[in-house]
């Protein structure tokens, strides 16, 4: 069953509004969801929360939805976006918002994968692609900028935003950059103008899916007249009940709300928003409950065909005992310590790198599968070996660091193997020193480093071609490039040991005030 929710919470007063004559009013129940980012565990367990959600909540006396706002699918590999279509049909989602991670294939597998029947609509407003290939024509046609939907005879305005920093985000940046993913500012109007044709048909209910981020959905809230409920993600903060100023917001004209969802990241969480409209279609009452993932069983049904998908999974070793693991983006993160070190030794080099938003998954006590191992950071993106100066080090350490001091920890720290580190609260880099094979410290100056001292560094296709800022585009001049990802590498390293693995932090990262 879906967890009961734990706390009603009304819409204050609206000011400003006129009274509403007749007692008609129409319960919503939205099943949310954001980032899941093609996680097969989670979306097993999600499974079941969707079939619960629809044996718990009324159908004829409450109108039910279920949406998501980008990012379900994950991975450069066809078989994770065809498995993304399928749960999305399979949990009956009705619309899902271009995430950046909807475009981590390239175009032609892209054009392959949106003929695999979506019974979805894939929505983005904000995007312009020029008709200037038989690619760029498909997935154009593929991609609505706001749909009808319609339960029980009630009609909703349903329209679907891109991330503002598509480009920053995009796996394959050449591959996309003749696409224009308009800013937030050219954004605005033209979300106004598609609310207010909307509004025109006679809909008084408009949900945006917003694949922006929590900062830029606060500003379209206090921006844009008419949106009822914005269902956020790209930042992957965890927004549950609801609050003003936080995620309840006020039109200065009309005075009617506006509110704001976020259920995290992976498929942890999923929301359920439920709603009261009087009959102009004003938000009159609401309760926003954010479930954990994890409280539900996986559906045998869903992992019937998650192994149809990928194969049945392969035991390759054990995990004795795991550490907990702190916040994935501004700590050292144990299971990251791991795929490094098996990493930098089966490469042979220095120095081993993973950015901290590149790990998705962690560890677990018990018998150890290459799918466990698949999930852990399933980008897909190639090895590659490259040299890097002193300098070049330090400075994509100062890039992570930076993280500790933000609000949404992005981009994250980098995850080393080879170096241990010494950062500050305020995101300072204080200290970094290598660590040579043999376990030797060699002190590495932050102030002036050596610009003609060099290490082999294995890294992935992401950070050397200057994902993030971590490191200049070194794409072009990498020593070694390999057809795989960090899996591989980890899967022969885990296949050779013949003892229990214990996954802990060493202090190879250390934040100080």
């Amino acid at each position: 069953m879906v967890n009961s929710i734990t706390q009603a919470i009304k819409v204050q007063t609206v000011p400003n509004a006129s009274p509403v004559t007749g007692p008609k009013t129409t319960k919503t129940s939205i099943f949310y969801l954001n980032d899941t980012h093609a996680n097969l565990k989670n979306i097993e367990k999600l499974k079941t929360a969707s079939d619960s959600f629809d044996i718990q909540t009324s159908s004829e006396k409450v109108d039910k939805l279920k949406l998501s706002a980008g990012d379900f699918n994950l991975g450069v590999a066809k078989s994770n976006a065809n498995y993304a279509i399928f749960a999305q049909n399979s949990l009956g989602i009705m619309a899902n918002a271009a995430g950046n991670h909807e475009f981590d294939l390239v175009k032609k597998d892209l054009v392959e994968v949106l003929k695999d029947n979506p019974k979805y609509k894939l929505l983005g407003l904000n995007i312009n692609i020029p008709e200037t290939s038989t690619e760029n024509k498909a997935i154009k046609n593929g991609i609505t900028k706001s749909y009808i939907q319609e339960v029980n005879g009630t009609k909703y305005g349903v329209i679907g935003l891109l991330p503002f920093d598509f480009a920053l985000h995009a796996t394959h940046p050449q591959e996309y950059n003749d696409f224009d993913v308009y800013s937030i500012d050219k954004t605005i109007p033209l979300l106004q103008n598609e609310i207010d044709n909307l509004k025109n048909q006679g809909l008084n209910k408009i949900i945006v899916l917003s694949h922006a981020g929590y900062e830029s959905d606060m500003k379209l809230a206090q921006s844009v007249e008419g949106i009822d409920i914005i269902l956020g993600g790209h930042t992957h903060n965890q927004i549950e009940g609801i609050e003003e100023g936080k995620n309840l917001f006020y039109s200065q004209k009309t005075g009617e709300p506006t509110i704001i969802t976020q259920a995290g990241k992976d498929g942890r969480y999923f929301g359920v928003l439920n709603l009261e409209f009087n009959e102009k279609g004003i938000i009159t009452s609401a309760q926003n409950n954010v479930n954990k993932t994890e409280d539900f069983q996986r559906s045998p049904v869903m992992k019937f065909f998650t192994d149809k998908f990928f194969g049945k999974p392969v035991i390759v070793g054990e995990i004795k005992s795991v550490e907990n693991h702190g916040n994935f983006l501004i700590t050292e993160n144990p299971t990251a310590d791991f795929i490094n070190d098996a990493v930098r030794k089966e490469l042979n080099v220095d120095i081993s790198i993973i950015n901290s938003g590149n790990m998705r998954e962690k560890f677990e006590q018990g018998k150890l599968t290459d799918r466990d191992i698949k999930a852990m950071t399933p980008f897909k993106n190639e090895m590659g070996i490259v040299s890097l100066n002193e300098k070049e080090i330090v400075d994509a350490l100062k890039v992570g660091a930076k993280s500790i001091a933000d609000t949404d920890g992005m981009p994250g720290l980098l995850q080393v193997s080879g170096l241990k580190y010494v950062a500050t609260k305020s995101g300072e880099i204080k200290e970094v020193n290598f660590i040579d094979k043999t376990g030797k410290q060699i002190s590495i100056d932050v102030n002036n480093p050596n610009t003609f001292k060099t290490y082999k560094v294995a890294a992935d296709a992401y950070l050397t071609r200057g994902g993030n800022g971590y490191l200049p585009d070194k794409s072009q001049v990498l020593e070694q490039k390999f057809d795989f990802d960090k899996d591989k590498l980890v899967i022969d390293f885990v296949k050779k040991q013949k003892e229990p693995f214990v996954i802990k932090t060493d202090g190879r990262i250390t934040v100080v005030d």
